[in-house]
């Protein structure tokens, strides 16, 4: 029992790092392909422009959990979100531990599931170590732009779009580099893109503003669909949503309306396809029907 004990405040004093995220960085390549790291060093030393990757799934770190099992001497991640998600475990001073965990892997986890990472069976209670997690939502896919001919409009209506790929006030970053934003009035009703589940969604904020600390508190509606892609609605109406987690909706059901809540110039959709890189969620290209690409100023009716 003493063993036990010491055990569970060992890897208490370890564990405290668990909401920590580990920082990550990309940068584009002479061949225009975008790679993430946690590194900045090789990148630099030949000659490429890293930025920090700043948008990881904060707003869920009290969600996805990391803990010490002493008996079976398992390290244990348990994940409260309706998503799958990938989790790498990162540590410091591996070498002290005696462990069957792979560091620097990617784990895949389910949605509202508990697994098992690994053991560590003994370590050096003098040493310097510390085990950190950090997730993005979904899981890996290699696809890198969206062909299917499934992608509805989300709106009814005829549109203009006032940001489009790379724009350059809010569409920098690789989460929303391939986003488009549509400008049109508070309570348009907002429908879903392609079928699929309801992952995630936060339809609380009522505020809107170009105040920096608007940041992050934009209503949105997550789904993710069967080949692992998902596509997001933002900027929603608040109690606007006509879903709830965990439902499956159709391609063309109704899931909310449009607002103006968040970082936000005015009221419009902010709609972006994403996929799952292995660490963090990012953004890729995609045309409705298949075959119209929105561009900056294009009006678009369904």
């Amino acid at each position: 029992m003493k063993n036990i004990i010491y055990y569970l405040l060992f890897f208490a004093a370890l564990l405290w790092g668990n909401t920590g995220i580990t920082k990550v960085y990309f940068y584009t390549d002479s061949q225009g392909v975008t790679h993430f790291t946690d590194s900045t060093e090789d990148a630099e030393e030949d000659g490429y422009t890293v930025t920090e990757y700043e948008d990881l799934d904060e707003d869920h770190e009290d969600e996805v959990l990391l803990s010490y099992n002493a008996l079976t001497q398992e390290v244990m991640i348990e994940n409260q979100l309706y998503s799958p998600i990938s989790v790498i475990l990162k540590a410091t001073n591996e070498d002290t531990i005696e462990t069957d965990i792979k560091f620097d892997e990617i784990f895949t986890v389910e949605a509202n599931t508990t697994k098992s990472l690994g053991h560590i069976y003994s370590f050096d209670s003098t040493a310097d170590f510390s085990l950190t997690r950090q997730f993005s939502i979904g899981t890996p896919t290699a696809i890198n732009k969206s062909d299917t001919g499934e992608l509805q409009i989300p709106f009814r209506g005829k549109f203009r779009v006032t940001q489009a790929n790379g724009g350059s006030f809010s569409h920098r970053g690789p989460k929303n580099f391939y986003a488009i934003d549509v400008a049109m009035p508070i309570g348009t009703p907002i429908y879903a893109a392609r079928a699929g589940k309801v992952v995630d969604m936060k339809m609380y904020f009522t505020k809107s503003g170009l105040d920096p600390a608007a940041h992050g508190k934009a209503n949105y509606i997550r789904l993710r669909h069967d080949d692992g892609t998902m596509t997001v609605y933002v900027h929603l109406k608040p109690n606007s949503e006509r879903v709830k987690l965990g439902d499956y909706v159709g391609g063309g059901e109704q899931i909310a309306e449009s607002g103006n809540t968040g970082y936000t110039s005015g009221p419009h959709l902010h709609f972006a396809v994403q996929r799952n890189n292995g660490i963090a969620t990012v953004s890729i290209p995609f045309k409705f029907y298949g075959t119209l690409e929105p561009k900056i100023g294009m009006w678009i009716s369904n």
